[in-house]
């Protein structure tokens, strides 16, 4: 039962660091150029990387390789910037029912370049997920911000695309590896990727020395524990894919983050709302749980 409780923990910590971003790019930030924030997440996973190095080194493996796994955690750096980007006007509930788009994209792959077969279940599962976003859109009742969650919409999309290319390329290249090799590369990628864009962007450089010099104490706050509660979930979930069943174990962490989700994001907007975030109007919390309801079963279909 042990991989049970790690997919639960995952789901959990993906959820809560979903809530530190938000809070990040919209307190913090002020929706100004969020971006930014990645010199300090590129600082914790070098600096991981660093500590993995000594303490569990990686396992020799070809230089390919190495080049594989480094340039999935440099898609997955690389799509955050569209993550960032819709959390401008979005709230961390509907980031995560983009997420569940994930293994409708696997099935994708698979059905085109590996010639897997689509069973009617998963087909319907397809659709079922497709319509979540949709309800979500549709919920708003003023055509601007139908527009604005369009917009965020697409940038989530795009993240979603990248950072799934970014775990099927690891999983494919990794498959015959220890855990903490393919760990180890994939943060050392995403790490290095980060404080390259960071160093080539001046205006995330400008922003990063007005933050410090005005909330530095929330900066380094929301942006680390963020950064270590991903971390820390997304090791809990790979180390359950090893120890369980991999399809159930996945179903459960992806529907256990959005259900998490969207119960957190009631509860923190109603005793702290600076930090939950999440819009309370009736309508909207109704589209978002039907929304959740029809991820969650669609993604149980996929399996």
């Amino acid at each position: 039962m042990l991989w049970l409780i790690l997919s639960l923990f995952a789901a959990l910590g993906w959820s809560i660091a979903s809530f530190f971003d938000n809070y990040a790019t919209d307190v913090v930030f002020r929706a100004k150029t969020p971006q930014a924030m990645k010199i300090l997440n590129g600082i914790v996973y070098l600096a991981l990387a660093a500590i993995m190095f000594f303490v569990a080194p990686p396992e020799q493996i070809e230089l390919w390789q190495v080049a594989l796994l480094l340039l999935s955690g440099v898609v997955t750096s690389s799509a955050s910037i569209f993550y960032y980007q819709g959390l401008k006007t979005e709230e961390a509930t509907s980031a995560t029912i983009y997420y569940q788009l994930i293994p409708v994209l696997y099935l994708i792959i698979g059905w085109i370049f590996f010639n897997e077969t689509i069973s009617l279940q998963q087909f319907l599962g397809f659709f079922i997920i497709l319509s979540a976003p949709l309800i979500v859109i549709f919920s708003r009742k003023r055509p601007k911000s139908r527009r604005k969650e369009v917009a965020a919409g697409l940038y989530f999309l795009i993240y979603t695309i990248m950072a799934g290319a970014s775990g099927l390329l690891s999983t494919e290249v990794g498959k015959d590896m220890n855990y903490q090799t393919v760990f180890f590369y994939f943060i050392l990628g995403r790490g290095l990727m980060d404080i390259l864009l960071y160093l080539c962007n001046k205006s995330w450089r400008q922003r990063i020395l007005y933050i410090m010099r005005r909330k530095k104490k929330q900066f380094l706050a929301a942006t680390l524990s963020g950064t270590l509660i991903s971390l820390t979930g997304e090791f809990a979930y790979r180390q359950s894919l090893i120890l369980g069943v991999t399809a159930l174990a996945s179903v459960v962490a992806n529907a256990s983050q959005l259900v998490i989700t969207f119960i957190l994001g009631i509860v923190l907007s109603l005793i702290w709302p600076k930090f939950g975030r999440e819009k309370l109007k009736r309508h909207v919390i109704v589209a978002h749980l039907i929304a959740v309801v029809l991820c969650v079963v669609g993604v149980i279909f996929l399996q």
